[in-house]
């Protein structure tokens, strides 16, 4: 059983603490607005809300829990210094996202061989969730995609987008979407294929 990793908004930025949420807590735009004013405190209630998306989205590029971990607050700490550049009008997460994917991008450049990790907090098959040599072949797979495709299989099966918010966080029309998710999904059948029918 993988170890379960979790980020905290503490380790994002030390000494923030996360507290519970209560009916007085600022709406997302009330605390960006303050974010830009410099108060560091009105940030911890974004990292609450984005962190463990944040986490399995970078998890999906780079397949190495601690990478993902690193990655995911290293986006935060740069949201939060780059926080003057957003536009409070818009919503926060697709903005984000650029920074994150980035980031993911920059460090698969660096590392020529990804490591292998266990990948029992990510389901990837509903019917095959218990067979751990299927998730590794389909690891090989989603590595093997381009990254277009393999950003669209990320966000639709790890983070149960739409396309809709696909297409938003993305920031590419519709179609694109739908198209990289049909030959996405196509490749990784064809990978899969002597698995499904070796029955």
């Amino acid at each position: 059983m993988a170890k379960q990793t979790s980020v905290c908004a503490d380790q994002v930025l030390p000494g923030l603490c996360v507290s519970p949420m209560t009916d007085k807590a600022l709406t997302e735009r009330q605390a960006l607005e303050q974010v830009q004013r410099g108060d560091r405190e009105a940030y911890q209630g974004i990292v609450k809300s984005y962190m463990q998306t944040a986490y399995y989205i970078a998890l999906g590029f780079v397949h190495n829990q601690q990478d993902a971990l690193d990655i995911s607050q290293d986006a935060f700490v740069r949201a939060f210094r780059k926080i003057k550049q957003y536009d409070p009008e818009k919503r926060f997460f697709p903005w984000f996202y650029r920074l994150l994917k980035n980031l993911c991008l920059d460090h698969i450049k660096k590392r020529k061989r990804m490591a292998e990790v266990p990948l029992d907090d990510v389901q990837l098959f509903k019917e095959e969730k218990d067979n751990q040599e299927l998730k590794e072949i389909a690891w090989k797979g989603i590595e093997a995609l381009p990254i277009d495709q393999r950003e669209v299989i990320i966000l639709r099966y790890f983070r149960q987008y739409s396309y809709e918010e696909i297409a938003e966080v993305t920031g590419k029309p519709m179609g694109t979407v739908m198209s990289s998710l049909f030959y996405a999904k196509k490749r990784l059948r064809e990978i899969l294929k002597r698995y499904w029918y070796s029955e």
